[in-house]
């Protein structure tokens, strides 16, 4: 069980926030702007913190934020946190620090990194879960509306177990409804969705397929979020995984946040 609480941190393994489609949700970050460097920040309230269909927080409800600096369209550095609630050594909160390349050509975003996972908090003497991964995506903006991507994270360091690979990728788009006669210019509303497999060399911790689709609704900086996400876990495996089989499995998700950046403030 102690296994199993460890691997659930592995589940845990975050990919960066906007990489996946609960995390489209949220109003597009960053800006292109006449000045070279801008700061984006914001903070979320979230029923839960879920990582591809897996509760970290044990279904209880997560204060996340982060905060990111870019430089010409083209290099950037952050960090994003989360309280976080599971065995193993019990860790109270999960901090990732992240940089890379990203950069937009028309519609066509490519985005390259290194992202290293840090649990704070952790018990002594046991083995610490923190590790590193490298991730890249590619998304496309078909139009003002849609837009559709895909991403890939891996790993050799998985939950700070060396010689053990991890790796997990997904596919996700996005669809802003266009707008709605009698309904303010600066209402939203969009439906998102993500389908993904996570794989760990060795037998460790279950392979396995998740996905989650939702709807949401936007009002300047703020993203009301509203999803459902599941996995092929069994409860079994769920149990090995993490260390608790009510952590996986079919449920319902709701979200607030405020997304901004300096750019962006008059």
């Amino acid at each position: 069980m102690a296994c199993g609480a460890l691997i659930a941190a592995a589940a845990s393994a975050p990919a960066l926030n906007q990489a996946s489609a609960a995390d489209l949700a949220a109003p597009e970050v960053i800006d292109v702007t006449k000045s070279p460097i801008d700061v984006s920040f914001g903070v979320k309230l979230a029923t839960e913190y879920n990582l591809r269909s897996v509760s970290q927080t044990k279904g209880h409800p997560a204060v996340q934020g982060y905060a990111e600096i870019s430089f010409y369209d083209w290099a950037y550095a952050g960090v994003w946190a989360s309280n976080v609630d599971f065995g193993g050594t019990d860790p109270s909160a999960e901090v990732d620090y992240y940089a890379g390349l990203r950069h937009t050509w028309d519609g066509l975003t490519l985005d390259g990194g290194f992202l290293y996972i840090d649990y704070v908090g952790e018990k002594s003497g046991l083995h610490e879960l923190d590790f590193w991964k490298v991730y890249g995506s590619v998304k496309y903006a078909f139009n003002e509306n849609l837009t559709i991507g895909a991403n890939l994270y891996w790993t050799s360091d998985f939950i700070g177990y060396s010689k053990i690979d991890g790796t997990h990728s997904s596919l996700f788009g996005k669809y802003t409804l266009p707008p709605i006669n009698g309904i303010p210019s600066d209402i939203g509303f969009y439906v998102s969705g993500e389908v993904g497999k996570q794989w760990v060399s060795k037998n460790f911790a279950p392979d396995y397929v998740f996905w989650n689709a939702g709807v949401g609704v936007t009002y300047k900086a703020m993203t009301v979020d509203l999803r459902y996400t599941d996995s092929d876990l069994s409860r079994r495996e769920c149990n090995l995984f993490i260390g608790q089989r009510s952590s996986c499995g079919s449920r319902y998700m709701a979200s607030i946040s405020f997304d901004t950046s300096l750019s962006k403030i008059k």
